[in-house]
């Protein structure tokens, strides 16, 4: 069965949980508890041998570095009998830095460590990222201006303005994700964001009033100029970078004709089975790479490779 990259089927959230204030209030305390730590917008890593690991926190070690304790701590949910508390870093403690430095700690964006962590891990960094950046992008009510106070173990936000009272709720942004074939090969695109020679599927974020399917071929149109048919559901995967939800879909060429937007995308093809094998294509000098292990973009790709083995 296919298991998306970030969101690992070990884990309960314990909506349950959220609430239940003194239940909370022991977990934040209980030295056991893992704490997931956001810094300056960058996952905490750690040389582990020859591995990367994702660094924690308990509750002992925090105390020591913020005295004060930490701001709108987020429960996150449950594995293997641990609780896990998302926390945000981001501001100047000389403390952090000191230990930063002698524990050797590597702040880095999770997607260049992401596919080497073990699932649990990846998929509390992934659901922390999120967490942390919804906070930050909402302490103030989007409908009134006031000032929002954290509820619910981190996962509601209420506008401090009695008037008002508006709740606010993570958001996650729906964006398509699709495989493009025209019978012995598939299109791919190039965004100029993405790494270097790297192409990959075509995507894009669903607007009001859009069904993914009609999202799917609106976009698909507007970056390439190619008309699809036999639209078939994949699967979805979580992207919190910063904030995504990836929905992958197959969809077949009406016809190999192409008419690129550049303002949209800088390059696109079609490729080959044995040009996706051997990373390399007439038309791409030095050669190409392929989406991210991690991403669904991968998966979509790999899942088509697979046929003809």
């Amino acid at each position: 069965m296919y298991q998306p990259f970030y969101a690992s089927s070990q884990i309960n959230r314990h909506g349950d949980f959220r609430s239940n204030k003194g239940l909370i209030k022991n977990i934040i305390s209980d030295n056991n508890t893992k704490f997931v730590p956001v810094l300056n917008g960058k996952n905490l890593f750690r040389q582990s041998d020859e591995n990367i690991e994702a660094c924690f926190f308990n509750s002992e070690q925090l105390k020591t570095i913020y005295p004060n304790g930490i701001d709108n701590p987020i429960f996150l949910g449950v594995a293997n009998n641990i609780n896990y508390v998302g926390i945000d870093l981001d501001h100047n403690n000389s403390e952090m830095d000191l230990w930063c430095n002698e524990n050797s700690i590597i702040l880095e964006d999770l997607r260049k460590y992401g596919p080497t962590l073990n699932d649990i891990d990846a998929s509390f960094l992934s659901l922390n990222n999120g967490m942390t950046f919804w906070h930050k992008t909402h302490q103030f009510c989007g409908s009134c201006g006031f000032k929002n106070n954290t509820t619910e173990a981190g996962f509601v936000k209420v506008c401090s303005n009695i008037e008002c009272g508006k709740s606010h709720f993570p958001r996650t942004d729906p964006a398509i994700i699709t495989l493009i074939s025209y019978k012995d090969k598939i299109l791919l695109g190039r965004s100029p964001r993405f790494p270097e020679g790297m192409y990959s599927t075509l995507a894009g974020f669903v607007e009001p009033g859009e069904s993914l399917e009609q999202a799917l071929e609106r976009e698909v149109f507007e970056e390439v100029g190619v008309k699809v048919k036999n639209i078939r559901y994949f699967n979805s995967q979580p992207w919190p970078f910063p904030a995504s939800l990836m929905l992958g879909f197959f969809a077949e060429a009406v016809n190999e004709d192409m008419n690129i937007d550049y303002n949209e995308i800088e390059d696109a093809h079609w490729f080959s089975i044995e040009e996706l094998r051997s990373l390399n294509h007439p038309l791409i000098s030095g050669g190409f790479k392929l989406p991210r292990v991690d991403s669904i973009a991968r998966r979509l790709v790999d899942n088509w490779i697979n046929q003809f083995n």
